[in-house]
């Protein structure tokens, strides 16, 4: 059976860097381009990605600052990152490894050299972060489904869509943390046009559903929006790390 090919993404302004790395990485991986740090941003909050491709050098952030706030947030503590940058210089490279950044590459470089490099990362990589576990529920982000835990240690996967398992492992991923309907849209509908503020709902009221009695920590908060909290009972099985 062919292995599912790892989501990563590279945030990186020149057209022309953008196409070298796709013809250098595609063949390996599923690789999403972005020119900002602001869209690099919204990207990584609304998809699953195994590797972070960073240029230094972009027009609205330092790449150094972006990956420093990365990692000053949970869920992106462990997002493996390497950057790609002209800066040959050794306090460069110092710093790139300072704020965070798991390898430093220099540009140009040789193609092979960075299939190699994204290679290894992927490959290390390949269970670090891919699921956690939180009320009851497994959260596997690799294969982009959510798994109810059965008492007798069986897992029932969860007849989600794909919009529906961004939603809710985006809430689980951040226990507590209010979202609002606008916020929501941003996030997992910015590429759509003419889509209502009650597509939220719609899709919270599915997701409520699906989960059964657990759908009630599934909570709308008024005037403010929606957010996920674990019962008290399930707190100490919340974020483990799977085996």
């Amino acid at each position: 059976m062919e292995t599912q090919k790892k989501r990563v993404l590279l945030v990186e302004d020149s057209r022309e860097m953008q196409t070298i790395v796709r013809h250098a990485v595609g063949d390996i991986c599923v690789l999403q381009s972005v020119a900002s740090a602001e869209e690099g941003r919204r990207e990584l909050e609304k998809g699953i990605y195994s590797l972070l491709l960073l240029d230094v050098h972009l027009p609205d952030e330092d790449g150094f600052e972006f990956c420093k706030n990365l990692r000053a947030e949970r869920k992106f503590a462990d997002l493996p990152v390497i950057f790609l940058t002209g800066k040959t210089e050794l306090t460069s490279k110092v710093q790139g490894f300072e704020v965070g950044g798991d390898d430093y590459v220099t540009k140009p470089f040789e193609p092979e050299e960075l299939k190699a490099r994204v290679s290894g990362k992927l490959r290390r990589n390949k269970s670090s972060g891919a699921s956690f576990v939180m009320a009851g529920f497994k959260v596997d982000l690799s294969l982009q489904k959510i798994f109810v835990m059965n008492s007798d240690g069986s897992e029932t996967p969860l007849p989600l869509t794909p919009i529906e398992f961004k939603l809710l492992s985006h809430f689980m991923k951040n226990e507590g943390k209010v979202f609002s309907r606008q916020k929501l849209l941003d996030l997992f509908w910015s590429d759509s046009l003419y889509v209502s503020r009650h597509t939220v709902d719609t899709h919270i009221s599915s997701l409520r559903k699906k989960l059964g009695p657990p759908g009630a920590n599934l909570k709308s908060i008024f005037k403010q929006g929606y957010t996920f909290t674990a019962p008290e009972e399930n707190r100490e099985r919340g974020h483990e790390a799977s085996p």
